[in-house]
């Protein structure tokens, strides 16, 4: 067993010298580290954008904060959530109904993303908020309370 072992590490050495593996530099772009290799010539055609070459830049805090802002990111409470062909969206469908006509002050929204059909309730800016509307609906239909759970969703703020 140790004699296969080191045979393996031997093996392993031998074949990384002989290709002229090395260690990944971090720091190098991919177009250094490509160039940098005997059999392989990139050529950059003149006029394209460096951004295009070049790894992308992190994004700090406040950019992106800012960019959740503008995304209008919030709460809202999932109330259905399906994917069997033959009955999902008739039961979305009828989930929504019933949400609406009791919570008349909630948006009540039917989304399809493949294969999933799902009912989500409101646009909550706070966690809190969607709590209290969380509380609300699963007393008012507490046989809905294994699907009812707050999810981090883009909302409508026009109200």
């Amino acid at each position: 067993m140790i004699k296969r072992f080191f045979l393996y590490i031997i093996c392993i050495s031998a074949f990384t010298s002989a290709f002229g593996f090395e260690p990944a530099d971090s720091t190098a772009s991919i177009i250094d580290r490509l160039n940098s290799h005997p059999s392989v010539s990139i050529n950059i055609p003149n006029g394209l954008p460096d951004r295009l070459i070049q790894a992308p830049e992190q994004a700090t805090e406040e950019e992106t904060h800012q960019s959740t802002a503008n995304h209008r990111v919030g709460y809202r409470v999932l109330a259905f959530d399906d994917n069997t062909p033959s009955t999902a969206q008739h039961a979305a469908q009828a989930r929504k109904q019933q949400i609406a006509s009791r919570f008349p002050e909630f948006a009540v929204y039917v989304q399809f993303n493949s294969p999933y059909w799902r009912v989500k309730v409101g646009d909550f800016r706070t966690r809190s908020d969607a709590e209290n509307a969380l509380a609300a609906i699963r007393q008012a239909f507490p046989q809905f309370s294994s699907q009812l759970r707050i999810v981090r969703d883009r909302i409508n703020t026009s109200k």
